[in-house]
C-alpha cells in the first residue's frame, strides 16, 4: 500500500497536478457556459446570473461559518465596492451574451481578457509596454475582428462578450490589488455578494418563478462556475501562469464540441483563424508578464544581497 501511495505520488507530481487541475478548470468554465445555454432558453438571462449569485453564496456558507466571519471583513471597502459594480456588469454582459451566442465564437472572444487586462494596465496602472507586447495586442485585436466577422455580421451577443471581457479585465486588476489588503475568501465572498443587488433589479424586471428543474440548473451553473474558480487557482498555486495559459485554450475545443453535440453549431473556418491569432497573442502577452516579473524578482534579490 505505502509503495503504491509513493508511485502516486512520484506521478502526481505539482507540475502534473497543476496540468490536471487547469484542464478541470477549462472543463468545469465550458459546462458552466453549455447550462447558462440551457437555462435562458426558459429564463431570462438576468435572472440565471441572479441566481446563479445566490447559490454561490450559499456554496461558500459552511467555508464562512467554519472560518468565522472576522475573515470576510474587506480592508479595502470602496475598491470591494467598485470592483461588485464593474463585476456585475460583466456577468450580466455574458450571461445575455452567452445567451444569444454560440458557444465557440463566445470562448474564442473570451480569450481576449488578457488584451484588454493589459490595455488597462498601461492606461491605469502606468505599465511600460514594449513594441512585441503592443504588436501581440494588435494581432490579438485583429483576431477578434475575424471572429465578430464585422463586414458580415455584428452580431449584439459578440459585443456583449466582448464588452463582459473588457470589464472582467478591469475586475481581474481590481482582484490583484485587493490581494494586497484583503484575504482571499473575502475577495470571493464580496464579489458574489456586491453582484446581488444589480442582478436583482434586473432579475425582478423580467421575473418568472422558476421550477424544481430550473433551480436545480441555476444550482448546477453555481456549481461549476465556483469549481472553475477553485481548479484555476489550485493549479496556479503550482505553476506559473505562463506554463498554464496555453492549456486554457483546450476550452475552444471543449465549447466547439458542446456546441456541436448539443446546439448543432459547427463553427466556420474564420473562427480557427481568428481565434488562433487571439491565442498566440494572448500566450505571447502572458509568458512576457511572467518573464518581466521574474526579472523583476531576481533584480531586487540581487540588491538585498
Amino acid at each position: 500500500m505505502t509503495n503504491k501511495t509513493n508511485n502516486l505520488s512520484k506521478i502526481l507530481t505539482p507540475s502534473v497536478l497543476a496540468v490536471l487541475f487547469m484542464v478541470l478548470s477549462g472543463i468545469f468554465a465550458t459546462s458552466m457556459h453549455c447550462l447558462i445555454r440551457f437555462a435562458t432558453e426558459e429564463n431570462h438571462p438576468f435572472e440565471v446570473a441572479f441566481f446563479r449569485t445566490i447559490f454561490v453564496l450559499l456554496i461558500f456558507l459552511p467555508f464562512v461559518v467554519k472560518n468565522g466571519f472576522k475573515t470576510l471583513k474587506p480592508n479595502n471597502v470602496k475598491l470591494q465596492s467598485y470592483r461588485a459594480i464593474i463585476g456585475s456588469v460583466a456577468m450580466l454582459c455574458m450571461f445575455y451574451g452567452l445567451s444569444i451566442t454560440e458557444l465557440a465564437k463566445a470562448t474564442a472572444l473570451m480569450f481576449t481578457v488578457p488584451i484588454f487586462a493589459t490595455i488597462l494596465a498601461i492606461i491605469f496602472l502606468k505599465e511600460v509596454v514594449g513594441i512585441r507586447r503592443w504588436s501581440a495586442m494588435l494581432i490579438g485585436f485583429f483576431g477578434a475582428l475575424i471572429v465578430l466577422r464585422p463586414d458580415i455580421e455584428l452580431g449584439f451577443g459578440p459585443l456583449l462578450i466582448l464588452c463582459g471581457s473588457l470589464m472582467w479585465s478591469s475586475s481581474v486588476l481590481m482582484a490583484k490589488k485587493l490581494t494586497q489588503t484583503d484575504s482571499t475568501l473575502s475577495i470571493t465572498f464580496w464579489q458574489a455578494a456586491g453582484l446581488i443587488p444589480a442582478t436583482f433589479i434586473l432579475a425582478t424586471q423580467v421575473w418568472q418563478w422558476p421550477n424544481l428543474d430550473q433551480l436545480i440548473m441555476f444550482l448546477l451553473i453555481a456549481i461549476a462556475g465556483t469549481l472553475t474558480h477553485w481548479f484555476l487557482n489550485e493549479a496556479l498555486k503550482r505553476a506559473e501562469i505562463s506554463a498554464l495559459l496555453p492549456l486554457d485554450y483546450l476550452r475552444l475545443i471543449w465549447s466547439v464540441s458542446l456546441g456541436l453535440i448539443f446546439f448543432n453549431e459547427i463553427p466556420p473556418a474564420g473562427l480557427w483563424f481568428g481565434a488562433a491569432l487571439i491565442l498566440g497573442a494572448s500566450t505571447y502577452i502572458g509568458v512576457r508578464q511572467a518573464k518581466k516579473k521574474k526579472d523583476e524578482l531576481n533584480t531586487n534579490t540581487n540588491i538585498s544581497i
